[in-house]
């Protein structure tokens, strides 16, 4: 592109032809594919982007593990200036939507430009404030609606309405993005499997109520024994399962054993009738990457280290590898 061109785009507009060629110098230009991820949300913040050509979608990472779009920008826009004056971490996703051709400035060449360039520099940094501020008050504002009015319905879509843990869709789609990420990172997540033990037979014994009462009992130990970061959800039935991002099969194993026990502790079936006197569950585990380098096979190898708890007699926790000897 042409200096004179360059001249038109927002972020070299305020300058000079000639302060546009000597900035020129300090910058990179790139040619992606579309559906390239320039950087995640929580990525260090190490450049910044004009858009000669193509289109970039931002988005945020929700609290529910979902991702929602919050803008777009295109030919001639700039985006990821934060990392440039504050040096933070990224506050979102920035991924191309076309082909993209784009130039990038990283902060060492600021810098560098401050000190070559001043002037220029100068009149650089005061268009992206500018147009950093008008982007904060436009996406507050839509983050502000998202929260009145979607919140709730989001809620609902993604949890179990009985134990309040996620749901299984919500599961569904976030052991895609965990075992995503872990190869990613290279670092470990480990899928939980656990059946309550008994459950038909406490059902018919019982009644439905005293299963219920069951199940919601066993909740607050799932929460207090497993991570803030973990996903907990009710796969269905007396079916759970867990997601522990970061977490190797020796300390999955060590909290699924200490959720085993605190389930045995628990008294809610003393006093009743019935052939079931003492709660306990059967656990399955399996690591990504060590058993498995999809969610699909992943799910299978802990649902095989469950039958191998059942099988073994029930009330304990297997872990894959431990399954295949």
């Amino acid at each position: 592109m042409k200096i004179e061109d360059l001249k038109e785009l927002e972020f070299f507009s305020s300058l000079s032809l000639e302060e546009v060629s000597r900035v020129k110098l300090h910058m990179k230009k790139h040619e992606v594919p579309e559906g390239w991820i320039l950087f995640r949300e929580g990525d260090e913040g190490r450049l910044m982007y004009i858009v000669l050509s193509g289109k970039v979608a931002i988005s945020i990472h929700t609290a529910d593990g979902g991702d929602v779009e919050v803008s777009q920008v295109g030919e001639g826009s700039f985006f990821g200036e934060m990392s440039i004056l504050e040096k933070e971490a990224r506050s979102a996703t920035c991924r191309t939507n076309a082909d993209s051709v784009l130039l990038s400035l990283d902060g060492k060449s600021f810098n560098k430009l401050m000190d070559r360039e001043p002037a220029a520099a100068v009149k650089i940094m005061q268009k992206m404030l500018n147009t950093t501020t008008a982007r904060l008050q436009t996406t507050g504002a839509f983050l502000s609606d998202m929260v009145k009015w979607g919140e709730n319905a989001r809620k609902r879509a993604i949890t179990d309405d009985f134990t309040g843990l996620y749901n299984r869709r919500f599961f569904d789609d976030a052991l895609k993005q965990s075992v995503a990420d872990a190869l990613r990172k290279k670092s470990p997540v480990s899928l939980v499997i656990l059946d309550m033990d008994h459950f038909g037979t406490i059902n018919a014994e019982q009644g439905e109520s005293v299963g219920d009462e069951v199940l919601l009992a066993a909740v607050p130990v799932f929460t207090e024994v497993f991570g803030e970061k973990d996903v907990l959800s009710r796969y269905g039935g007396d079916e759970f399962s867990f997601i522990l991002p970061g977490t190797d099969g020796k300390t999955a194993l060590e909290r699924c054993q200490k959720a085993g026990a605190e389930i045995r502790n628990l008294k809610i079936l003393e006093g009743r009738p019935g052939t079931i006197r003492q709660l306990h569950a059967s656990i399955g585990i399996a690591v990504c990457p060590d058993h498995a380098d999809n969610p699909e096979k992943l799910l299978d190898m802990a649902d095989r280290a469950l039958y191998l708890a059942k099988e073994a007699g029930r009330n304990q926790a297997k872990l894959y590898v431990d399954a295949s000897k």
